[in-house]
C-alpha cells in the first residue's frame, strides 16, 4: 500500500493551493480590468469557508460506506453541476470559451471523467481499502481538486487567448493622445472580452480598442 500524505502536509498543499490560486486571480483581475469576469470574491470566500468546517464542533461518526459517494465527491458534484448551469445560462453563446471560468471547469468536468473511468476499468489494479478519511484531511483534499486545477488553466487561459491588459493597452491610447477612462462590455458577440475606452484631455476625441486584440475598434 502507498503511503499517504500526512494530514499536515495536505494541509499545507491545500492552502497554498487556495492562496496561490486567490492571489493569481486577483492579480489577473486588476491587471485586466476584469476584463475575463473571474469573481475572485467567491474564490477567497469558498476556500475560508471549507477550511471552517474542520473546525465546526458537529458530532457525528465517520464511517465506510461502501454504497455511497464519498463526501467529497458528492460536494465536488454538486458544484460542478450548479456552476455548469449558471456559466451557460451567463456565457451562453460561442464567445463563452473567452472566459477562463469554462476552461477551469472543463478541467475539473475531464479529472471527473478521468477518475469514474479508472474505476470502471476491467484490468486495473485493484486498489487497497484505505482508512476512512478524517473531515479534516477530506477538505484539504477537495481544496486540492478544486484551487489546483484553477492554477494550471489560467496561465494556459492568457498563453492561448493572450488578450490585452490594462498596462499593454494605455500606452496605445496614449500615443494617440488618450487617457484610459475604463472598459466596456459592448456587443460581446463582436468584443467578447469587451473594449477598453480612452479620451484625449480635452475630451473631444474618444478611442476604443478590443481587449482581445488591443486594436482601434470603432463603438456605436
Amino acid at each position: 500500500m502507498k503511503k499517504q500524505l500526512s494530514t499536515p502536509v495536505l494541509a499545507v498543499l491545500a492552502v497554498a493551493a487556495w492562496l496561490a490560486a486567490s492571489s493569481l486571480a486577483t492579480w489577473v483581475n486588476f491587471a485586466y480590468d476584469d476584463a475575463l469576469g473571474i469573481n475572485v470574491v467567491y474564490l477567497w470566500i469558498w476556500g475560508a469557508a471549507m477550511l471552517l468546517i474542520p473546525l465546526v464542533a458537529v458530532e457525528y461518526i465517520e464511517r465506510e460506506r461502501p454504497d455511497r459517494t464519498p463526501r467529497w465527491q458528492g460536494v465536488l458534484l454538486l458544484l460542478l453541476c450548479t456552476a455548469s448551469a449558471y456559466l451557460l445560462l451567463e456565457y451562453g453563446g460561442w464567445y463563452m470559451w473567452y472566459q477562463p471560468d469554462i476552461w477551469w471547469l472543463c478541467l475539473l468536468a475531464l479529472i471527473g471523467i478521468t477518475f469514474w473511468l479508472y474505476q470502471i476499468l476491467p484490468f486495473r489494479r485493484p486498489i487497497q481499502p484505505h482508512p476512512v478519511s478524517s473531515r479534516a484531511r477530506s477538505t484539504f483534499i477537495l481544496l486540492m481538486v478544486f484551487y489546483v486545477p484553477f492554477l494550471i488553466v489560467l496561465p494556459l487561459y492568457l498563453l492561448v487567448m493572450h488578450p490585452v491588459s490594462v498596462a499593454q493597452i494605455t500606452p496605445i491610447g496614449e500615443a494617440e493622445g488618450g487617457r484610459y477612462i475604463g472598459r466596456i462590455t459592448g456587443d460581446r458577440t463582436e468584443n467578447p472580452l469587451g473594449l477598453y475606452f480612452f479620451v484625449n484631455d480635452d475630451s473631444e476625441r474618444w478611442y476604443y480598442y478590443d481587449v482581445l486584440t488591443g486594436e482601434p475598434v470603432d463603438y456605436e
